[in-house]
């Protein structure tokens, strides 16, 4: 039988500040620093799933994930998934509700809840439920290893949320702030029928609100939480390795002035060495440089042109050589005696 069928709650759960409550949009007040709240969206790879009284629990030794609220960090020891929902937003109660519970280093208690409704399409809680609903039976805990499975995956792409004081939904009923989500999140219909099956449908009453103040955080986009969908472009960092957070991050520019003084420099100086390898040549030198250039492109061009024109064997090649050498020689003779005047004694 659920917890949430019996009459027999204790005191403690009769006194000032229960949960849940209806949350209206129009009643509460605005807050955004002073709530802030930031999701670990690491990935969990163990935990154990189990039908109990209070409905699907799920539940790992290490922890279910982390995130921050108000600047302080909460680790998450469980969660439990019921139907129909226990809150109840603008007077209306969804087809569920998956809690979270979360608890500071220094004993202090935190719940998160999102409502859910049917719905199969392919959304960040799709993959949430679908690696532990199905799993969960009424004769003992289940292990399970769960991939790409993230706590944030409980929070609404459009994420604004409401903040209260309350307690806890069953007994003892322990003062706790409660996180309630504003826009629902999706259960797929084979997942939803197979919670109904195995888990009796319960839910506490709506409490009465009394002197308690509602605050509401209109953020779309919670860090660490999913990407909302507004039609936007989102970029998600994350540091890695020795990466400093939060410092100034130094961009150099290209020197393109430096790099254009530095490409003339070069040349100037490809430029100057050229000249200076001349100017280092004796006259003689420089006659037999000159020649050398006279006999050696003409010799290049006849052999590419006569090649081209006939196919090279042995006896072409013998015959080509005897020929280029004669009219080198030819070339040479005729250069050193055009010149041999002009050489100073």
């Amino acid at each position: 039988m659920s917890i949430f069928s019996s009459n027999n709650w204790p005191p403690s759960c009769s006194s000032a500040k229960q949960s849940p409550i209806n949350l209206t949009q129009s009643g509460a007040k605005p807050c955004r620093l002073s709530c802030d709240l930031v999701m670990d969206d690491g990935n969990v790879s163990q935990a154990t799933v189990s039908i109990s009284n209070e409905g699907l629990v799920l539940e790992s030794s290490s922890g279910l994930g982390s995130c921050k609220f108000r600047g302080e960090s909460y680790v998450c020891q469980g969660l439990a998934v019921n139907h129909p929902s226990h809150h109840t937003i603008e007077g209306v109660q969804a087809d569920g509700e998956v809690t979270a519970f979360f608890r500071k280093p220094t004993g202090e208690l935190m719940c998160m809840s999102s409502l859910f409704r049917i719905n199969s399409s392919q959304t960040p809680s799709f993959n949430f439920f679908k690696q532990f609903v199905p799993y969960a039976v009424t004769t003992g805990e289940t292990k399970l290893t769960l991939r790409e499975w993230s706590i944030s995956q409980l929070v609404p792409p459009e994420s604004s949320y409401y903040v209260y004081d309350g307690s806890t939904l069953v007994p003892p009923c322990t003062p706790c702030e409660w996180i309630v989500f504003k826009s629902m999140i999706n259960m797929d219909q084979g997942d939803f029928s197979y919670l109904v099956r195995n888990v009796e449908a319960g839910s506490r009453p709506v409490q009465g609100l009394g002197e308690r103040e509602v605050f509401f955080n209109d953020i779309n986009n919670i860090p660490g939480g999913p990407v909302p969908h507004d039609n936007k472009f989102y970029l998600r960092l994350r540091p890695t390795g020795n990466t400093k957070v939060g410092g100034k991050l130094e961009v150099k520019k290209a020197d393109l002035k430096n790099n254009v003084e530095k490409s003339e420099a070069d040349k100037k100086q490809e430029e100057n060495g050229l000249q200076k390898w001349w100017n280092s040549m004796s006259d003689w030198q420089k006659a037999a440089f000159v020649i050398s250039m006279i006999c050696i492109v003409p010799a290049i061009y006849y052999g590419w042109s006569t090649a081209s024109k006939t196919p090279i064997t042995g006896e072409y090649g013998k015959v080509a050589a005897l020929k280029v050498r004669s009219w080198i020689s030819l070339l040479y003779n005729w250069t050193i005696g055009l010149i041999w005047p002009l050489v100073p004694t």
